[in-house]
């Protein structure tokens, strides 16, 4: 798959998810095999202004190429302002979001509130595009909600706009994430389009990768919450895509491996202080695969220090 001038290796790829998908880890997923990662998604206000949180967050190495870095507003000016700051950046492809369903962010007529005025995200991939010579790329959903489909439409009018794919979350903005998602309305974009088509929405094991694919007949699929707590999901999918075996499960030992480089990773990206403060959350992911996963949940607030965090997957890794 080519998205512009990238080559993507597999249709194997990880969704952008908040508060997950920092540099991180991405490179861990892209470890893993997922063969494009995508940055949490930014307020396009906040990047072209070069605020100090949002400059951290879009931080990228080309060991994780490609990347692509997410921002997501309302106004022109603003998205072609942020997509110059992304693509200097370093990523490899800047990806316009109009599917969140935060309230806030809808409240304010971003992210997902843009998927009921088609011809007004027409205007901003139009920015975009303008702005930079990287490819731009966007995420929509289904529609506004249950009655209205919006996805095939807002796909046609930003690909005439320059486009380079289209990622489309298989649920309305006003389902958010709950109840499952339709993955024909991928199978109706991808028929509406030319430009590579991705898509997400209920995938948590490998074999619903697989299904997802052939379903559809999507370019490529995007894996978010499936792999938080199991990168091994992007091997194994990407083993079941190019023919080859079912992989084993990995072991306890492989479990702690892997969380270790991602705290330990999050220790030296945010700092002791704000990776303590996350670290019940980025941690008791890979734990509930524990049999003893209730322990742990009370001990990791214990945790002051990455020293004792060790010594608690030690223990509990076992």
């Amino acid at each position: 798959m080519r998205i512009g001038n990238v080559t993507i290796a597999h249709p194997i790829t990880l969704a952008p998810m908040e508060e997950h998908t920092n540099y991180p880890f991405r490179l861990m997923m892209k470890q893993f095999g997922a063969s494009l990662v995508c940055g949490e998604r930014l307020d396009a206000s906040d990047v072209a202004a070069r605020d100090k949180r949002a400059m951290r967050l879009l931080m990228t190495q080309p060991s994780e190429r490609p990347a692509v870095g997410q921002i997501s507003s309302s106004d022109p000016h603003e998205i072609s302002e942020a997509a110059k700051v992304v693509e200097q950046a370093g990523f490899s492809i800047v990806d316009l979001n109009f599917e969140c369903p935060i309230k806030r962010l809808v409240q304010r007529g971003e992210g997902g509130a843009l998927m009921a005025h088609p011809q007004k995200i027409a205007t901003l991939v139009e920015a975009a595009v303008k702005a930079v010579d990287i490819p731009v790329t966007l995420k929509i959903r289904s529609g506004p909600d249950a009655d209205r489909e919006t996805a095939p439409e807002v796909a046609r009018l930003a690909e005439a706009a320059g486009a380079a794919a289209v990622d489309v979350h298989a649920r309305s903005v006003a389902q958010s994430y709950v109840g499952g998602p339709d993955w024909s309305v991928v199978a109706r974009v991808k028929q509406a389009v030319s430009i590579p088509v991705l898509g997400s929405g209920g995938v948590r094991v490998p074999e619903d990768a697989i299904r997802f694919l052939k379903e559809t007949s999507a370019d490529g699929v995007a894996i978010g919450r499936g792999c938080l707590g199991n990168p091994w999901i992007f091997l194994h999918a990407r083993s079941l895509v190019q023919g080859g075996p079912s992989l084993a499960q990995p072991t306890p030992n492989e479990r702690a491996r892997a969380l270790l480089q991602l705290v330990e990773g999050e220790f030296e990206f945010y700092g002791s202080h704000l990776a303590l403060k996350r670290l019940a959350r980025t941690s008791c992911y890979f734990a509930k695969f524990a049999p003893d996963f209730d322990l742990f949940k009370t001990k990791i607030h214990k945790v002051r220090s990455l020293v004792d965090f060790r010594f608690l997957v030690k223990e509990h890794f076992r």
